[in-house]
C-alpha cells in the first residue's frame, strides 16, 4: 500500500509538471488580455470626447487634441509619473489625426485640412516616428452618406424657410502603442500592438467656424 502511495504522488507530480506550463501561458494570456482591453478601452473613449469636443465648433484642433491627452490621466514609467496618453519623450505612444471636411450647401466637397500631432511605431518594432497624413484611414469613412445627409437637411431647411448651410464633418482617428507586459518577440508575438479608435460626427453647434 506504502509504495502504491508513493507512485500515485510521483504520477500527480508528474501530471502536474506537465500541466503547469499551459496553466502559466493561460494566466500570462488572461493578464495580457485584460491590460490590452484597459489600453482599448482608454482608447476608444478618448477617440469618442475628442471628436464629441471637436464637433461643438468652438475649439481650435489643438485645443482638442490637448482634452484627449489629459483623458487618459496618468501611468507609471521607470518609476515616473507620466500621461497614459504620450506624444512626447518618454516612450511616445500616442498619434492624434484630425480630420475636417466640408460639405458646402450645394452638396459639393471642399478642401480637406487635417491636424496632426504625435508619433506611431512601426509595425513589429519599438521605433515610432512622426505620424503623418498617409496614416490616416479617411478613405474607410463613407463621405458620399455624409454628403447626402447634407443635402437632404438642406432641403428641409429651405422647404421650412430657413437658409442653406455649410456642414462640416469632423473625423478623429487615435493611434495608440500598446506595449505589452513581457516580450513574446523570440515567440513570434509582436511587442507592440497597434491600437487604432476613430469617430465620426458632424459639427453641431450653430457657432460654426473655420479653424
Amino acid at each position: 500500500m506504502r509504495w502504491r502511495r508513493i507512485r500515485e504522488r510521483g504520477q500527480s507530480i508528474v501530471e502536474f509538471a506537465i500541466i503547469l506550463p499551459f496553466l502559466i501561458l493561460l494566466v500570462i494570456g488572461m493578464i495580457e488580455t485584460a491590460f490590452a482591453l484597459r489600453s482599448y478601452l482608454y482608447v476608444n473613449t478618448a477617440c469618442r470626447e475628442g471628436v464629441r469636443f471637436a464637433s461643438r465648433g468652438r475649439y481650435t484642433d489643438q485645443d482638442t487634441a490637448r482634452w484627449m491627452l489629459a483623458s487618459g490621466g496618468f501611468t507609471f514609467v521607470g518609476g515616473q509619473q507620466v500621461p497614459f496618453f504620450r506624444t512626447t519623450p518618454p516612450e511616445p505612444n500616442t498619434g492624434i489625426i484630425i480630420t475636417r471636411v466640408p460639405i458646402r450647401s450645394d452638396g459639393t466637397v471642399g478642401t480637406v485640412s487635417r491636424y496632426l500631432t504625435g508619433t506611431i511605431v512601426l509595425s513589429g518594432t519599438l521605433q515610432s516616428v512622426p505620424i503623418s497624413a498617409s496614416d490616416s484611414r479617411l478613405a474607410e469613412v463613407n463621405i458620399e452618406r455624409h454628403r447626402q445627409e447634407t443635402i437632404a437637411i438642406n432641403q428641409q431647411r429651405v422647404a421650412q424657410g430657413y437658409e442653406a448651410l455649410d456642414n462640416q464633418i469632423v473625423v478623429v482617428e487615435v493611434f495608440f502603442a500598446h506595449q505589452t507586459l513581457w516580450d513574446y518577440q523570440p515567440l513570434g508575438f509582436p511587442r507592440v500592438l497597434n491600437l487604432y479608435a476613430r469617430s465620426v460626427m458632424r459639427i453641431v453647434s450653430d457657432a460654426r467656424q473655420t479653424q
